[in-house]
């Protein structure tokens, strides 16, 4: 029979078991934090996605204050002082034939190119901050590099005389008197069609001559309104001069909807005083700084000091140098047209305009019969090359382009070249050119050549690539966010309750009772 052993430790006998339940516990609640790392990724998500989508016009805003022109700012000092090396080059066309002409016409060898050197500088500064433009004139400088010329400053040339040709030029429409009386002066000074001089006189040195004397005895009216001068060189004293491209203003890109760059003043005046309508416009940009976001159909607006006048430049090609993109933009057939191809041009004529590929720039060089076009008259009339022989066009080595980083307007490279000839025709009342034929007389041409550096491309193609994937890192970035965001919310522990456990708790019993044990 079983018997009774014992209670459980601490009962009492007497005492009643009771058995309370415990209200059902709440477990696996969500940290607070979670939500709110989940709040600032999803805000992050929202910022990533917003930049991806504006990272165009974020981008142009960044670049626009980086090249924006300030006394502080590093286009600034990239600007005031280029240190990329520039190097100026004049190829002479020697006559070799002067003697025999008119008889024949006149063969022409090319010599060079003589290299000079360049440093740049602008000096001078002012800063508009009202309209936002800033003011300068620009100082160049010229060293002879014998080393890499093809020729000394010794070289002997001969040349058309390009002090009687401007006489001539300037009596066309003086009466029989005036030019019988010129016709008697150039042959009392002993003037001939063509001079021979040193390399040196031609350029920079210049070399003395008796018209250029009795020129300051002269009206203004005379000569043109030219400056009396003791010696003529087509560069003569413009080395170190301060008027070599004369007063410029251009705006700084600090307003908004503005480039830096862009021509606004030039000598002064808000428009060019040599030509009418259209042509009278000032503006495109100074040279230093590029128009942005250019595509295959923009025009490259250029203004030029040394053609007093803009030059719109075509879209030719693309390509690409050490793994940077660029458009090039040339001078092309219509940009010196002679309003055949472009009725517009007609305003640049100021007289005569009768062959295409030339401009007449006689306006703005005192009333001196100057004609610029490429070199070796590339796309320039056919007849301009039949009257003389040495006349050898290559696009190659004869165009005037840009090729410019086409997002940030950065040139890469730039070959600015062209060529300087003199306008002639017969003046039956001066015996010098009763018989000479009507006709441009090539003298030279110039070619400024600049590609840049290795350290300035690798920058650029790192802010090109900045550009071109910063919109896909912000979209990636917000897709990144977003998923994490995903994950934290629906992984998040949800609340859940379960059964607890039976505890037991003992009371004390109402009454004393004894506990009574009944045998079975």
């Amino acid at each position: 029979m079983p018997q009774f052993t014992g209670l459980p430790t601490g009962l009492k006998i007497g005492k009643r078991l009771r058995v309370s339940p415990v209200a059902p516990k709440m477990r696996g609640r969500t940290p607070r934090w979670l939500w709110v790392g989940a709040g600032c990724g999803a805000l992050l998500a929202l910022t990533a996605l917003s930049a991806a989508l504006a990272w165009t016009n974020i981008f142009d805003s960044a670049l626009a204050s980086q090249l924006a022109l300030t006394p502080t700012s590093r286009s600034y000092r990239d600007w005031v002082e280029p240190t990329v090396p520039l190097n100026f080059d004049i190829y002479f066309f020697n006559w070799t034939n002067s003697e025999e002409f008119p008889d024949e016409k006149p063969v022409l060898q090319q010599l060079g190119p003589y290299r000079f050197r360049e440093k740049r500088k602008h000096v001078n500064v002012t800063w508009h901050e009202h309209n936002g433009t800033v003011a300068y004139k620009t100082q160049r400088s010229w060293f002879f590099d014998e080393q890499n010329s093809n020729g000394t400053l010794q070289d002997n040339i001969t040349t058309l005389n390009v002090i009687a040709a401007s006489a001539v030029y300037r009596s066309r429409y003086w009466g029989f008197l005036q030019q019988k009386g010129l016709s008697m002066g150039l042959s009392m000074f002993n003037q001939k069609i063509a001079v021979s001089k040193l390399a040196k006189e031609l350029l920079f040195e210049g070399y003395a001559d008796p018209l250029l004397d009795l020129a300051k005895s002269l009206p203004p009216s005379t000569t043109g309104g030219a400056p009396p001068v003791d010696r003529f060189g087509w560069f003569y004293e413009r080395n170190n001069s301060l008027e070599t491209d004369g007063y410029m203003e251009v705006s700084t890109g600090q307003l908004a909807g503005t480039l830096p760059g862009q021509i606004l003043r030039w000598n002064y005046e808000d428009h060019l005083p040599y030509y009418e309508g259209e042509c009278s416009k000032l503006s495109g940009s100074a040279g230093e700084f590029m128009p942005r976001n250019l595509t295959e159909d923009s025009v490259l607006t250029m203004f030029v000091p040394d053609l007093c006048r803009t030059v719109n430049m075509d879209y030719v090609d693309s390509g690409e140098i050490d793994g940077l993109m660029y458009h090039k933009y040339a001078v092309s057939q219509r940009s010196f047209d002679n309003s055949t191809l472009s009725p517009s041009n007609t305003c640049f004529c100021n007289g005569e305009c009768a062959w295409s590929g030339v401009m007449n720039v006689s306006a703005c060089r005192f009333n001196s019969p100057a004609f610029l076009s490429l070199p070796h008259f590339l796309h320039g009339d056919p007849q301009l090359r039949e009257a003389v022989e040495g006349m050898e066009p290559n696009p190659e080595e004869h165009s005037f382009y840009f090729a410019v980083e086409p997002k940030l307007g950065v040139p890469l490279d730039v070959s600015a070249r062209f060529q300087l000839n003199i306008y002639m025709e017969p003046s039956p009342n001066v015996a010098l050119y009763q018989n000479v034929p009507r006709m441009l007389f090539p003298i030279f041409w110039v070619e400024q050549k600049v590609k840049i550096d290795d350290n300035v491309i690798a920058e650029l193609r790192y802010v090109r690539a900045i550009f071109d994937w910063g919109g896909t890192v912000c979209a990636c970035a917000a897709l990144v966010f977003a998923i994490l965001v995903t994950i934290a919310t629906c992984c998040a522990r949800k609340p859940q309750y379960i059964k607890s456990e039976l505890l037991a708790s003992f009371e004390k019993p109402k009454d004393e009772a004894e506990l009574k044990l009944n045998p079975i």
